[in-house]
């Protein structure tokens, strides 16, 4: 394990960020005087363009608003095929994805908010698109399309949006309705099959009046794994998503406009899987030897290959062998109605309506070629949301904005797991598969799990309403106190009930006594091996139904009536017309969730609600622009500190096969302290060089668990270690290089996004740790000048750096895996704007 660094107090990081801010104040000042003084006119001076944001439901500078914002623009997006989140964490700051698939997605910002597969938890991350608010997080588990830009804003959020988050948002803007008749078309050809489209029009349908926009793509590549038990060739981790989007612009009159978008996105994808890396180490981290593995439980007789032999599993070389696991499908369709009116004195009332569903399906499938079992999720999810805003005047002493929010949000999820003939012989304990391995009690072995398909149910309910205002009171033309609040009031129902759908065999189906059923397999219970095996069977069977109490019908959570306020307070100074310091206090919270008791015995699925998380954030920053606004630099330092973090928590449970249980709870505490910085650099006309970095010390204040890879439950303290998949130091730069070529244009842009090392997993095992790396992407494009034509070869990850998005370690039962990321790939982009 690597060792912790004591932590500064908190007056020591409040000493730095002041001195930190102060150099730069000073440095800022006098060149931000500099080009404030005449200048004669001169043709060749670079400047950078100016980025307007809507992070505050109004159009601004980004450089003038008192947040901590990061930009990225629809030419950056579009030229880098930003799609999805995971492209966006190699854009900004301190921002990470997590997850295979829609369930399991969850997004972090400062390094916390990693927790994936909870349906009944709210995301502390906040995602929204076109002023929507996605209440479950994998909805965002999609292709974005037609973008103008996206907006990732840092520490707690919910004075000004509709839904309150405890780490932040990320505000997606997607291109609105034109009356200028415009058409994109876009062809992408590359590595792994890669095959994408995506075509985008609007124009006038009643000229001045009433406009459209219509967007579609498709996105098809082949993933990274192979399957080699299928006679074909078969891929996983793959993409294959197709989509649309129709929108409607409409203006009767000049204070009056209304924006109506409705899309729907599917896809069927072989995804959710791991590669195999080893089997582990022969003893545990403790020293006692593994006397129960995967490979050990592979290596026993009923699995041997027909000739006799020990069968292997595969491992590495980014193959996988798996004969039972089946595409995932999921289905999402929106429509949102946004009308703006412009009222008397400068006041405008904004109202957003929404509606989202989505459904999702996934068959896990197993790791090997036999028939052991399946897993996966049946999971429906929607939402209907309503939110009022009223905006003030800008040009008044004080400005505001005051909003009303309401949200009904319902999940339905079911979690079924099967059993096949092969379960009971890999799923049996050493001394269980003892007693059936003698080949007349074959039959008994396969019978004991086979057939036996279960499921866990849960349904939990949200009904969300607030009310929330913020105001900015400008003292004198530089200074500038904002403050902001919100109340939300939140009930939360959930309930859950544990099905046995298919019962199996007959072992357990028949009636009669233990020695009528034991005779249909040719066994005299008075024979003590024949005891001996039966009881093993049984054993087995009553593992694959749940255990005892493992079915019940519905059981009622305990239902959650909370309130919860949320605030932020921000002065800001300009030094300058273009030097912003600022710093800012806020507390954001998220309510809690209506869980249930997972652990066998009497009190399974019986109410276990999880407690409220709660963050409160400080940010001292500085935002500039220099050499006639040719060079922009801004920097801001952080500590955010979460009490009662909510996240997935793991104990000891000894009637799993892995030893191990998994639930959703809470840390008392975590807190993440750092450093951001922003710079972009117009070097020339044609010469544009940007950098974004990050140090983030995330930790746990105090947290109790178990230690990974022991041999027996031994609990260890966390407090101090850096948080999982939360590296210290993430730095992203790049360049973009235009030069004219007669009567066209020849671009090229380099991009290397490093990410310091960091554990995969929670458990922090040192068998999930991710080493340093560098991705290397670059371009090279050739068009007309006007734009209207481009053909572009892009290569991403060109140094072919080998690197895992996500790992596990070895258990009783499983090997240690990996989730690899891509090699390196090309593609060759063709597009058109007409």
């Amino acid at each position: 394990m690597n060792k912790q660094v004591p932590q500064p107090s908190i007056f020591k990081l409040r000493k730095s960020s002041a001195a930190v801010v102060v150099a730069l104040t000073i440095l800022a000042a006098p060149a931000a005087q500099s080009q404030e003084a005449p200048k004669a006119a001169d043709e060749d001076v670079v400047t950078l363009d100016n980025v307007t944001v809507t992070s505050r439901n109004r159009e601004e500078l980004a450089q003038d608003i008192p947040v901590p914002v990061s930009v990225v623009s629809g030419a950056t997006l579009e030229r880098d095929n930003v799609v999805g989140i995971a492209g966006l964490t190699q854009k900004v700051p301190n921002l990470g994805l997590f997850g295979s698939n829609p369930r399991q997605t969850s997004i972090s910002i400062r390094g916390i908010g990693k927790n994936a597969a909870n349906d009944t938890m709210e995301p502390s991350v906040g995602v929204i698109v076109d002023g929507v608010t996605s209440a479950y997080v994998g909805q965002n588990w999609t292709d974005w399309v037609d973008l103008d830009r996206i907006e990732v804003i840092r520490g707690p959020q919910g004075t000004l949006l509709g839904k309150n988050t405890t780490l932040g948002v990320i505000n997606i803007t997607t291109k609105a309705p034109s009356f200028t008749p415009a058409y994109v078309y876009e062809a992408r050809l590359g590595s792994y099959n890669n095959l994408e489209g995506k075509f985008s029009a609007t124009g006038p349908i009643v000229d001045n009046v009433l406009a459209y926009r219509g967007s579609f793509f498709i996105n098809k590549k082949d993933g990274v794994l192979n399957n080699t038990w299928q006679s074909g060739p078969e891929t996983w981790n793959e993409t294959y998503r197709v989509g649309g989007r129709l929108q409607f612009l409409l203006t009767p009159s000049k204070d009056l406009s209304a924006r109506i978008i409705l899309d729907q996105i599917q896809s069927s994808e072989n995804g959710n899987k791991s590669l195999l890396v080893n089997n582990g180490p022969a003893t545990f981290a403790d020293g006692p030897a593994r006397t129960t593995t995967f490979q050990s439980r592979l290596s026993r007789s009923y699995f041997n290959n027909s000739d006799g032999s020990t069968y292997q599993p595969v491992y590495g070389n980014n193959q996988i062998e798996d004969s039972q696991a089946r595409p995932q499908r999921t289905r999402q369709s929106g429509a949102s109605a946004e009308i703006n009116k412009n009222l008397a004195n400068g006041f405008a009332l904004t109202s957003i309506t929404a509606w989202r569903e989505q459904y999702f399906d996934i068959k896990n499938g197993g790791v090997t070629r036999f028939d052991i079992g399946n897993g996966g999720q049946q999971l429906w999810n929607k939402q209907l949301s309503q939110e009022l805003r009223l905006t003030s005047p800008l040009d008044a002493k004080i400005d505001y904005q005051v909003g009303l929010y309401a949200l009904k949000a319902k999940v339905y999820s079911d979690d079924p797991t099967s059993f096949g003939a092969d379960g009971g012989a890999f799923n049996a304990s050493n001394a269980q598969y003892a007693a059936l391995s003698a080949p007349q009690y074959r039959g008994l072995l396969r019978a004991s799990q086979d057939g036996v398909y279960r499921s866990y149910v849960l349904e939990p309910k949200t009904t969300s309403l607030a009310a929330f205002g913020q105001a900015n009171w400008h003292v004198t033309d530089k200074a500038t106190i904002t403050a902001g609040l919100r109340d939300t009031q939140e009930k939360k129902q959930g309930r859950n009930r544990r099905e046995l759908d298919r019962a199996g065999s007959a072992l357990t189906n028949d009636t009669g006594t233990d020695n009528s059923k034991a005779g249909q397999y040719g066994l005299n219970l008075a024979n003590a091996a024949d005891l001996a095996a039966w009881n093993a069977a049984k054993a087995l069977y009553t593992n694959a139904i749940g255990g005892a109490g493992g079915v019940y019908d519905w059981k009622q959570g305990e239902q959650i009536d909370s309130n919860s306020v949320s605030w932020l307070l921000s002065p800001s100074y300009k030094v300058t017309d273009n030097v912003l310091l600022y710093g800012s206090a806020s507390q954001g919270e998220k309510s809690g969730a209506v869980e249930f008791v997972t652990a066998s015995g009497a009190t399974l699925g019986t109410p276990q609600n999880v407690r409220p998380e709660k963050a409160r954030n400080y940010e001292l920053g500085v935002k500039s622009v220099f050499l006639n606004h040719a060079l922009l630099f801004n920097a801001n330092l952080y500590q955010i500190t979460v009490t009662d973090y909510q996240s997935n928590l793991t104990v000891e449970d000894t009637t799993s096969t892995t030893g191990l249980r998994t639930y959703l709870g809470n840390i008392p505490g975590v807190r993440a302290r750092g450093l951001e910085l922003e710079a972009n650099y117009a070097a020339t006309r044609n010469l544009k060089v940007n950098l974004n970095a990050s140090f983030n010390r995330a930790v746990y204040l105090d947290y109790s668990t178990l230690a990974p890879d022991t041999s027996t439950a031994q609990l260890v303290n966390f407090a101090g270690r850096q948080l999982h998949g939360a590296p210290k130091v993430i730095v992203n730069a790049g360049f973009d290089y235009a030069h004219p070529i007669g009567s066209y244009l020849g671009r090229v842009f380099v991009n290397n996004a490093y990410r310091s090392g960091t554990y995969l997993a929670a458990n922090q095992s040192e068998n999930t740790y991710q080493a340093a790396y560098s991705l290397l992407d670059a371009g090279l494009t050739f068009g007309t000048r006007d734009g209207r034509y481009e053909l572009s070869v892009v290569g991403k990850n060109l140094t072919d750096k080998d690197y895992a998005t996500g790992a596990g370690t070895y258990s009783g039962s499983g090997a240690i895996t990996v989730q690899p990321g891509y090699d390196r790939t090309f593609a060759v982009v063709f597009r058109a704007k007409l």
